[in-house]
């Protein structure tokens, strides 16, 4: 019995991890995906400089819970390297 539920639970993790993926690259309102290949790499040498349409996130800093799809969000480490780049 605990085979069939864990292969069940198994497809379904795969099919969620699938249609997420699709997701963000259908829903690139902010030019995340030109940054992606920037993860792991100082956020200083991108030369942005945050604003209302840009937020440059560190370790444990507070932010606002709006969605806004054009604003591109680079969460970086405590060393400033980006961890992370999304929209919203």
């Amino acid at each position: 019995m605990m085979k069939p539920v864990a292969l069940i639970a198994g497809l379904c993790a795969a099919l969620a991890a699938c249609s997420e993926a699709e997701t963000k690259a259908e829903d690139d309102t902010c030019g995340a995906a030109v940054y992606q290949t920037r993860i792991g790499q100082p956020v200083e040498e991108l030369g942005l400089t945050a604003g209302e349409k840009l937020r440059i996130l560190g370790p444990g800093q507070p932010m606002t819970m709006d969605f806004r799809p054009d604003r591109l969000n680079i969460e970086t480490d405590s060393t400033g390297q980006i961890m992370r780049v999304f929209c919203g």
